[in-house]
């Protein structure tokens, strides 16, 4: 029989890890160029488009000005969040989970524990490969939603997390809980006797007969 200890006692919140105390790493510079480099291609094709538009329409030719006004106010407001953004981005690595801060106006911050994840994989852009950083993505149990991808990463220190997140996984896989178990007497009031089973098995089968 199975022996289980079972407790339930209430925890105090002030003893609980605040994530605030987490040192996290900051993304590289080189990641804010790459953003910024697919920022003025947007720009560079949202351009030519009002272009074509303004060459094939006559009112949109007119109203010139403000379309070119509006596009000014985008690209500067995407140049500013990406900035924002980038400033909020950091990871971190503990001894059993990893964490990821991200956001513009709000910040948000992911922790995986590493008994969640299933696959860990790097991607490498084309204008990442050209600063060699790298996308860390990280896959897990709870699906894409619950999903991690960590861009802007050095590729050697994003080749270090992944061979120790697929240490921990390994090591966590083939680790066995150790269960107690206890062995219960049976009273001997309770174990049959022998020869009174064989007589009345005995009577059962003249009664057949």
């Amino acid at each position: 029989m199975r022996q289980e200890h079972f407790t339930n006692e209430p925890i105090s919140f002030e003893h609980l890890p605040q994530v605030e105390a987490v040192s996290f790493q900051t993304i590289p510079k080189q990641y804010l160029n790459i953003v910024y480099i697919n920022n003025a291609l947007l720009t560079v094709i949202l351009g030519m488009l009002l272009m074509l538009f303004t060459f094939f329409n006559e009112w949109i030719r007119a109203q010139m000005l403000v379309f070119g006004s509006v596009l000014f106010l985008f690209i500067g407001l995407l140049f500013w969040m990406s900035f924002i953004g980038y400033r909020k981005k950091g990871y971190a690595v503990r001894e059993k989970d990893i964490l990821f801060r991200h956001g513009i106006i709000s910040t948000t911050t992911t922790i995986i524990p590493f008994n969640r994840i299933q696959h860990v994989a790097i991607h490498e852009g084309f204008f990442s490969r050209m600063y060699d950083l790298s996308e860390l993505q990280i896959y897990t149990a709870g699906g894409s939603s619950s999903d991690l991808h960590i861009p802007g990463l050095p590729k050697e220190e994003a080749e270090q997390i992944k061979t120790y997140l697929l240490n921990q996984i390994s090591s966590q896989t083939f680790k066995t809980p150790e269960i107690e178990f206890m062995e219960e007497s049976i009273p001997e009031e309770l174990v049959p006797d022998e020869s009174s089973t064989t007589q009345e098995a005995a009577s059962t089968d003249d009664e057949t007969v």
